[in-house]
C-alpha cells in the first residue's frame, strides 16, 4: 500500500529540508504551502500523515489539525515548530487534536522515527474504522464496556499477554492489575471518548507475569455503552516473544529452539580501548547473518555472536569463516557452545554474557519489591521502584532499611534508587524524600527521579519549591520517554537534569539500518554532555544487543531481570553461582 505523507509550511525551504530528510523513504509526498491548501488536499486524497508548522497565514497548525480531524480523522496529526504557544500545544494535545509535536530546529533521527511512528500508529486509526466498519480486523484488541469494564479480548491479545481470555475479562483497563496507566490518563481518555472522539497514543499493559508491554492504543467508542481497544505490541512482545506453549494441565511447556553462540576473544594488546572495541564491534556485525547478534563482553577485547535459531546456528560456522580470511579484522580465537536441548534461550544466553540467571519465586502481596538495574556489562548498578504514589513516608522508611541493609551485605559502593516519578503528586514526592534523608543516614544513595516535561517545565510556585528541594537533596532528575518527548535535543540539554531514559519504541527503531548510525550519534551527543541514559523495557535479546551496541548506560527488564524481592537482589552479588 502507498503511504500518503503531507507537509505543511509557509516556507519552501522547510520543505525542501523534509524531502531530502524523506528521500531514502518510499512514500508519495505531497505539499501545501498553507492550512487552507492542506485542506484540499485532504479532501481529494488519503493522507495517512500530516506533518505541519503552527505559525502559517490564514489558519494556523492547530487548527488546521483541529479540522483535519473532523474532514479525516485517521490522519495521524504531526505538528512541527520552532513558534508555538505551549499551553496551546498541550490543551491541543490533550483534546487529541495533534498526536504529536516536534521543536523546531528539528533532529533528522527523531523526526524521521517519530513520521515513521506515525504511519504505524495510523495504522492502528485505520484498523479502528475497519472494527466499526465490520468488526473483523485481526489485531490485538479487547472490548470494554462505558465503565472500562474488559468484556471481550482477542487472542492475539491474550497471547501477546500470555494470558487466557477469562483472566482479563471483569478487569478495569486502568486498574493496577491490567495496566500502568494512571489516574490522569484515564480521565483524559475517557473525555475524548465520551466527547465521541477516537483517543489515540501510547499505553503499558502488564501480562501474565506483571512485567510491562509498552503499546501504542487507539480507543473508540461503540455507542454509548461500549468503548473499542485496538493495541500494537509490536514494540515490545508481539512481534518478538515467544508465543505461549499450548499444554495439557500434566505438562510443562518447553522450548525446542536450537541456539548456539562463538566466545571471540581478541590478543588484548591489540583491542586495548573502547574507541577500538567499538569500532571492531561494528565490523563484527556486518558480518551477522539474520537471527545472529552480537554482544560486548565485559573485557574490551572479548564478543559473544549469539544465533537465536537453527538456521542462525548453520551460518555460525560461515561467520567464523568470514572472521578468519578477513584481512582487516585482527585475529582473535573462537570458542563455540551450544544450548542443551530444550534450554531456556534467554536464560542461557544470559548465562553465556555471565549475567544472572535466577527466576523469582511467587511473591506474597505484602513483600517489598525492586527491579535490579544492570550495567552495560551486566553488573548490576542499583533499583528501580514503582511504589512512588502507593507509599507514604514510613513506608519508604522501611523498604529503603530493607535494601540498604541486603545492599550492604552483598555489594560496595553506594546504592542507586531509580523512581518514576511521571505521575506521582507533589505530597507523594515529599514523603520519598523525606524517608530518603533518613535512607542516607544508613548508607550513601544516589537517588534520581524520573519526571515528565510538563514537571520539570513547570512554573506553578509548588513545582518550583519542589525542583529546589531537590537539589538541595542531590537528587537527579531525568527526563521521561526521550524520542516522545515535546522537546528537541538541544532544548533537553538546557535543562536542569543529569539524564534521559529512553521511549520503548525507540531502540526498536534503532535496529533499522537506516536509523542505526544516526541514532547512535545523537545518544553519544547526549552522552558527551554528560547525560547518563536509561532504557527500560528491555523484553528480548535483540532489544538488548541494540543497547549494547549503542552503549546504554542503565538497562532494565524482564531480558535481564523482572521484578524481585528485596531479599533475592543477592542472586546478583558478584559473589553469586550463575544458573
Amino acid at each position: 500500500m502507498q503511504i500518503n505523507i503531507l507537509l505543511v509550511d509557509d516556507e519552501p525551504s522547510i520543505i525542501q529540508a523534509l524531502r531530502r530528510m524523506l528521500r531514502s523513504q518510499d512514500w508519495n509526498l505531497f505539499e501545501a504551502n498553507d492550512g487552507e491548501d492542506a485542506l484540499e488536499i485532504l479532501r481529494r486524497e488519503h493522507i495517512h500523515v500530516m506533518v505541519t508548522d503552527y505559525k502559517m497565514p490564514r489558519r494556523d497548525g492547530i487548527s488546521l489539525c483541529q479540522e483535519t480531524r473532523r474532514i479525516s480523522p485517521y490522519t495521524y496529526r504531526l505538528l512541527l515548530s520552532g513558534q508555538v504557544d505551549y499551553a496551546a500545544l498541550r490543551e491541543a494535545w490533550h483534546a487529541g487534536d495533534v498526536h504529536r509535536f516536534v521543536a523546531k530546529p528539528w533532529d533528522n533521527t527523531l523526526l524521521t522515527i517519530d513520521i515513521e511512528e506515525g504511519v504505524r500508529q495510523q495504522k492502528l486509526l485505520g484498523y479502528v474504522h475497519q472494527f466499526q466498519q465490520a468488526l473483523t480486523a485481526h489485531s490485538a484488541a479487547f472490548l470494554t464496556d462505558s465503565n472500562w469494564i474488559i468484556r471481550l479480548a482477542s487472542p492475539e491479545l491474550c497471547n501477546a499477554l500470555s494470558l487466557k481470555e477469562e483472566d482479563l475479562q471483569g478487569l478495569n483497563l486502568f486498574s493496577p492489575a491490567c495496566s500502568d496507566a494512571g489516574v490522569t490518563l484515564e480521565a483524559e481518555v475517557t473525555r475524548q471518548i465520551e466527547s465521541g472522539a477516537t483517543w489515540l497514543g501510547h499505553f503499558t499493559l502488564l501480562d501474565n507475569e506483571r512485567q510491562q508491554q509498552p503499546s501504542s492504543m487507539a480507543i473508540s467508542p461503540l455507542g454509548k455503552e461500549y468503548r473499542l481497544c485496538v493495541c500494537d505490541l509490536a514494540a515490545s512482545a508481539t512481534s518478538k516473544r515467544p508465543q505461549p506453549v499450548q499444554t495439557t494441565d500434566d505438562t510443562e511447556p518447553q522450548s525446542t529452539l536450537k541456539a548456539a553462540t562463538l566466545h571471540i576473544r581478541f590478543s588484548s594488546a591489540d583491542i586495548d580501548n573502547m574507541t577500538t572495541s567499538a569500532r571492531l564491534f561494528s565490523d563484527l556485525k556486518a558480518l551477522c547473518s539474520k537471527g545472529q547478534d552480537l554482544y560486548h563482553m565485559p573485557q574490551p577485547n572479548e564478543f559473544l555472536v549469539a544465533a537465536r535459531d537453527s538456521e542462525a546456528v548453520l551460518e555460525l560456522q560461515q561467520f567464523a569463516a568470514e572472521m578468519e580470511n578477513n584481512g582487516d579484522l585482527p585475529t582473535g580465537e573462537m570458542t563455540r557452545r551450544e544450548a542443551p536441548e530444550g534450554a531456556d534461550y534467554e536464560a542461557w544466553l544470559r548465562e553465556q554474557l555471565g549475567l544472572n540467571n535466577s527466576r523469582p519465586s511467587d511473591q506474597s502481596s505484602d513483600e517489598q519489591t525492586v527491579l535490579p538495574v544492570f550495567g552495560l556489562h551486566g553488573e548490576i548498578l542499583g533499583v528501580e521502584s514503582q511504589q512512588l504514589g502507593q507509599y507514604g513516608e514510613e513506608e519508604w522508611r522501611n523498604w529503603l532499611t530493607a535494601v540498604v541493609t541486603t545492599w550492604q551485605s552483598h555489594f560496595s559502593g553506594p546504592l542507586r534508587v531509580i523512581l518514576d516519578a511521571h505521575s506521582a503528586s507533589v505530597e507523594h514526592i515529599q514523603a520519598f524524600l523525606a524517608a530518603l534523608e533518613y535512607g542516607r543516614t544508613l548508607h550513601p544513595i544516589d537517588a534520581s527521579l524520573i519526571m515528565s516535561e510538563e514537571q520539570l517545565l513547570s512554573e506553578q510556585e509548588e513545582d518550583i519549591l519542589l525542583h529546589g528541594e531537590l537539589v538541595h537533596q542531590d537528587v537527579t532528575r531525568m527526563i521521561r520517554h526521550f524520542g516522545r518527548s515535546f522537546l528537541n535535543a538541544r532544548q533537553i540539554l538546557s535543562l536542569p537534569i543529569g539524564g534521559i531514559t529512553l521511549a520503548p519504541e525507540f531502540l526498536t527503531r534503532m535496529q533499522e539500518p537506516r536509523n542505526a548510525v544516526q541514532g547512535g550519534r545523537l545518544l553519544q551527543k547526549l552522552h558527551d554532555e554528560g547525560m547518563v541514559i536509561y532504557a527500560g523495557h528491555i523484553q528480548h535479546s535483540e532489544l538488548l544487543a541494540t543497547s549494547h551496541k549503542a552503549r546504554i548506560d542503565w538497562l532494565s527488564g524482564s531480558v535481564l531481570s523482572p521484578e524481585v524481592s528485596v531479599s533475592e537482589l543477592h542472586w546478583f552479588s558478584p559473589d553469586a553461582t550463575l544458573g
